[in-house]
C-alpha cells in the first residue's frame, strides 16, 4: 500500500440507494473525492442490496432492525424520550466507530481524514470516538443545524441544554466544521467566535453527471403547480393555498386554469382545515394525495409541471435540497421563505423565473406575489453560469479537497490557515 494514499472515512447515516434527500450529498463528496485521487471509505445504516460497492460498508442500526430485542435499545429509547428527542444512532455510532476502527489499522501508513455528516448525530458520535482513539483530524458536516427547542413550549429544558452542549463540545472538537449555506455559516461564527477560523461554507448542490432536465409539458387547458414531499417542522402550504383561493374567489385567478398539487404525507397544522381542503377539491383546483411516491416517479411530476412549489418558511438559514432540483429543471418557482433567506438569494441570483411570499404577511401582499407567479410564462429557463460555478458538485470538490490537504499539512505546522471558497453573495 503506497505511502500516501489518503484515506478518507465517511460517516453517513443516509446514503443510496436510500431515498432521502440527505443521502445525495455524501455520495456526491465520496464519487468526487474519489476522482481526485482519494479512497473514499463510507460507514452508513442504508441498506445496499442490489450495489456493489466495496468501499461502501452497510452498518445495520439495531435500534431500526432489531427493535425492543436488547437492553441497549430500551436505553436509546430511553435517550430519545427523556434527554435527546429525535432520531440518534447512538448503537450505530459504536458499531460503525468500530468497523471504521479496524479497517483504519489495515492501512497504518495511509493519511487519514474523518468525513461525519449530520442529521442523525449517530454519524457525529461515530466520529467523535474515532477521531479520540486514533487522533486523526475529523471533518464535520452540517446538512442541518443542531435542533432549535426555544420555539416549542413543550420540550423540556433539558432538552436545549444538553444539544447546546454537544453543539459546542462537536465544534470544538471537530478540526473543521461545514456550513451548508452562508446563513448557516454566519450563524455558526456568531455563536461561537473562538472557532471562527475553522467553519467553512460548501453549499448543497447538483450532480453534473445526474442533471435534472425539463421534460415537455402535456397537453392541458389549466397550469399546473406541484410539491413533492413530506410536510412537516412548520413546512407549511396553506399561505399558498389559502392566497389562491381567495384569488379565484375575487376572480384575479380564473377558475378551472389552475391546478395545485401535492403530494406527500403532512404532519397536523400544515394543510389547511378539512373544510377547506374538501371545498378547494370540490372545485377541482387542489389534487392532495397524502402519501410518499418513488424518487423518479416524483421528478418527472416535477420536470413535467408548469410551475414548482418550494416551502421554507421556517428557516433562515437553510436551503431546501429541492430547489437545486427545481433550478435545474428551470421552469418558474413560487417560493414561500423568509426574506433574505439564502433560499431567496440563491432565486434572485440563478436567473430563473420566481415569486417569493413571506410568511406574516399581509393577504394583499401575498395575493399580490401569488397572481405575479400565475402571470409568468411556463416555459422552462435555464439557470445562469454563476449557478453552474457555485453549486456543481465537481466544482466544489476543489474546495473539500483544499481543506483535506491543509489539514495534514496543519498537522505539521505550529500555525496554518484553510482556504474558504468562493461564494459571491448576490447585492
Amino acid at each position: 500500500m503506497p505511502a500516501t494514499e489518503h484515506l478518507v472515512l465517511i460517516f453517513a447515516y443516509h446514503y443510496p440507494p436510500e431515498n432521502v434527500i440527505g443521502a445525495a450529498r455524501p455520495f456526491r463528496f465520496a464519487k468526487y473525492l474519489s476522482r481526485l485521487g482519494y479512497t473514499c471509505r463510507v460507514y452508513t445504516a442504508a441498506e445496499q442490496t442490489g450495489r456493489h460497492d466495496s468501499n461502501v460498508v452497510y452498518v445495520p442500526d439495531p435500534f431500526v432492525t432489531h427493535p425492543r430485542r436488547s437492553l441497549r435499545w430500551q436505553l436509546e429509547r430511553a435517550v430519545r424520550k427523556l434527554i435527546l428527542p429525535g432520531e440518534l444512532g447512538t448503537q450505530w455510532s459504536y458499531r460503525a466507530c468500530r468497523a471504521a476502527k479496524t479497517y483504519i489499522r489495515t492501512h497504518p501508513a495511509a493519511r487519514v481524514t474523518i468525513f461525519s455528516t449530520f442529521p442523525p448525530l449517530g454519524a457525529h458520535l461515530a466520529a467523535w470516538q474515532l477521531a479520540r482513539s486514533e487522533n486523526v483530524p475529523w471533518i464535520a458536516d452540517f446538512r442541518d443545524p443542531f435542533p432549535d427547542w426555544s420555539e416549542f413550549t413543550d420540550v423540556h429544558p433539558l432538552h436545549s441544554m444538553v444539544y447546546g452542549w454537544l453543539e459546542r463540545a462537536i465544534a470544538q472538537r471537530a478540526d473543521v466544521v461545514i456550513a451548508n449555506t452562508d446563513g448557516a455559516q454566519t450563524e455558526w461564527r456568531e455563536k461561537f467566535p473562538a472557532l471562527n477560523g475553522k467553519v467553512h461554507l460548501i453549499w448543497n448542490g447538483f450532480d453534473p453527471e445526474a442533471r435534472i432536465e425539463p421534460l415537455p409539458v402535456p397537453p392541458r387547458d389549466y397550469r399546473l403547480l406541484s410539491h413533492v414531499g413530506h410536510l412537516y417542522q412548520k413546512r407549511t402550504a396553506s399561505p399558498v393555498l389559502e392566497s389562491i383561493s381567495r384569488l379565484m374567489a375575487a376572480g384575479r385567478l380564473p377558475s378551472g386554469k389552475v391546478r395545485v398539487r401535492l403530494i406527500g404525507t403532512n404532519a397536523v397544522g400544515e394543510l389547511p382545515n378539512q373544510e377547506f381542503l374538501d371545498h378547494a377539491r370540490s372545485e377541482g383546483w387542489l389534487d392532495l394525495v397524502s402519501e410518499r411516491i418513488p424518487q423518479r416517479e416524483a421528478l418527472q411530476i416535477a420536470r413535467s409541471s408548469d410551475g414548482l412549489l418550494l416551502l421554507q418558511p421556517q428557516s433562515a438559514t437553510q436551503v431546501p435540497g429541492k430547489l437545486f432540483e427545481y433550478l435545474q429543471i428551470g421552469r418558474p418557482i413560487l417560493a414561500l421563505v423568509p426574506p433574505d433567506s439564502p433560499s431567496e438569494r440563491l432565486l434572485q441570483r440563478s436567473g430563473v423565473p420566481y415569486r417569493c411570499v413571506y410568511h406574516g404577511s399581509t393577504p394583499e401582499a401575498t395575493d399580490d406575489a401569488v397572481a405575479g407567479f400565475f402571470d409568468l410564462p411556463s416555459m422552462a429557463v435555464a439557470p445562469n453560469a454563476w449557478f453552474e460555478e457555485q453549486f456543481n458538485a465537481e466544482n466544489q470538490m476543489q474546495m473539500l479537497n483544499a481543506i483535506l490537504r491543509s489539514l495534514h499539512n496543519c498537522q505539521m505546522q505550529t500555525s496554518c490557515s484553510i482556504p474558504n471558497f468562493r461564494y459571491e453573495r448576490p447585492s
